[in-house]
């Protein structure tokens, strides 16, 4: 899972913060993927590698990509998992911003270019 890599360094960068990465990672990946994620960022792996057992849901996206990723960066490992497949009503997906983005067009008024404006441009 390339791009949950992608999402989680960009995290790791943003914020030191681990409850604020998990907020990001989880609605970022909420929004592209849609159900509901969860995310455990672990900042001593070593201390609970040997002592801490857990199994994790066998979801897949709709693209049939697993929906699982642990990755460890700057020594915190993160555990990135898809609890469900229910959407929230707030999910924002591309297909809405790009609907968004045609209807805010669309509702521009058409502005005409005057022979006076138009001699302005060539001088």
């Amino acid at each position: 899972m390339a791009t949950v890599r992608a999402i989680i360094q960009r995290a790791a960068t943003s914020t030191k913060d681990p409850a604020t990465q998990m907020q990001m990672i989880r609605r970022v990946l909420e929004d592209i993927h849609g159900g509901s994620w969860g995310v455990l960022i672990i900042k001593n792996p070593n201390m609970v590698s040997q002592d801490v057992h857990w199994t994790i849901p066998d979801h897949t996206n709709e693209d049939g990509s697993p929906a699982f990723c642990l990755a460890v960066v700057n020594r915190w490992q993160y555990n990135i998992f898809k609890t469900g497949t229910v959407d929230r009503p707030d999910r924002v997906t591309v297909v809405d911003v790009v609907n968004k983005i045609r209807q805010q067009e669309a509702k521009k008024p058409k502005s005409r270019i005057l022979t006076s404006d138009l001699e302005r441009f060539v001088d």
